[in-house]
């Protein structure tokens, strides 16, 4: 084979011409074909790919089947991809780590507040806020027992990763017993500005709290997504 194909192709492919002729059957085929999770368009392109290696009469039409029945078939939506340290991105990145929507928007909306989403800012004026949340020196940060920097050492990271922070997040929501309840409740708030006030007066505790800045914040994430 001279062509270069996908890496995912050539699997499907290697496991075609495998096959024996007492497996040209369209259904087995098309079995074989769903078990695998390449998208529709790699497992046609290896159909074509293998009718050309493959000197079948009964293979040749077993592939018009087999490629008919796949360009049948609904195309499965494509998953959305968010740029890195997007607010759609952290908001994705908390679903997926077991947070609702309407909770992980609020919560980015106080984020946005807190830090305008840049994870290696320092609080202003040499203040002991640092990163998203703003977590305090001699507290949440370092000293706590759960703590951002101890956190970042055991992923092997440094405490400014974007990931890191947003994984701290949901760390302290699963671990720290205070947390766990605002997680409880945050989950269960009907709207995004109930879940902007959550996250505010329960995790983030701000002294300044600029709650229409957060709140405004959260309409329009709300928006965006």
């Amino acid at each position: 084979m001279t062509e270069q194909f996908d890496e995912g192709v050539k699997e499907i492919l290697m496991t075609i011409l495998s096959l024996g002729a007492t497996a040209y059957e369209t259904n087995y085929i098309l079995d074989l074909l769903d078990d695998r999770p390449e998208p529709i368009e790699q497992k046609i392109t290896a159909v074509k790919q293998a009718d050309k290696f493959i000197s079948s009469p009964k293979f040749d039409k077993v592939a018009d089947k087999v490629i008919d029945k796949l360009e049948d078939k609904p195309q499965e939506p494509k998953a959305k991809v968010y740029a890195y340290g997007s607010p759609q991105y952290i908001v994705d990145r908390l679903i997926k780590g077991g947070l609702t929507k309407i909770a992980a928007i609020g919560i980015v909306a106080n984020l946005k507040a807190e830090s305008n989403l840049d994870p290696s800012i320092k609080q202003l004026g040499g203040g002991p806020g640092r990163g998203l949340a703003q977590w305090e020196k001699g507290g949440r940060y370092d000293t706590d027992r759960i703590n951002l920097l101890s956190f970042a050492n055991s992923k092997g990271t440094k405490w400014q990763n974007l990931d890191t922070q947003i994984d701290f997040i949901l760390h302290e929501m699963d671990k720290h017993p205070e947390y766990k309840k605002v997680k409880e409740e945050i989950n269960k708030a009907d709207n995004i500005e109930e879940a902007t006030l959550i996250f505010l007066k329960k995790y983030e505790k701000a002294g300044t709290p600029h709650t229409e800045k957060r709140l405004q914040y959260g309409r329009e994430l709300e928006k965006s997504i």
